[in-house]
């Protein structure tokens, strides 16, 4: 019984604890630590691509852009005549997963984040934008850490300050 009521215990105060975080500026203003590509992402080798600054970036499978998607309407989207304009080559556009999701690291163990909608632009307000992530997602230790540093959260709250999307050069 002490084994279940330490359990118990222990979740209420990780739950608290990510309350707490959601609420301060760590996690609601992560974005003065992001980064948009520059230019043309040009592909590299495999999922890997170059932007005009000099920033790889690796284009994120379909299942860990979930959270990144426009919501369901029940019309399907209009036919894109070049979708995502700003890639080389041109990727093709998956009505059912129209945005697309991009990583860069930045050297300290985190990643910028960039999530380009088919016509090119950034998805850079409201709760499914790209955000910095303090654990970048690789590995089984990132995986871990993201989900505790940058997932969970943004569950408790996605209110991030969009007055620090400015990306400036």
């Amino acid at each position: 019984m002490k084994k279940i009521g330490f359990a118990v215990l222990l979740i209420i105060i990780i739950a608290f604890g990510l309350m707490v975080v959601s609420c301060g500026d760590w996690h609601l203003k992560r974005n003065k630590w992001n980064k948009l590509p520059k230019g043309t992402l040009t592909l590299q080798k495999g999922a890997i691509y170059l932007d005009e600054a000099g920033l790889t970036w690796e284009l994120q499978p379909h299942s860990k852009n979930i959270f990144h998607q426009p919501d369901i309407t029940p019309e399907p989207a209009p036919p894109i005549r070049v979708p995502y304009p700003n890639v080389e080559p041109v990727l093709n556009y998956n009505p059912d997963y129209p945005n697309l999701k991009f990583l860069s690291l930045d050297g300290k163990g985190g990643s910028y984040e960039c999530i380009l909608q088919p016509d090119g632009s950034y998805l850079i307000t409201g709760k499914k934008q790209g955000t910095y992530n303090y654990s970048n997602p690789s590995g089984l230790w990132g995986y871990i850490k993201h989900g505790f540093l940058d997932v969970l959260p943004h569950f408790f709250n996605s209110n991030y300050d969009d007055s620090l999307n400015e990306f400036p050069e």
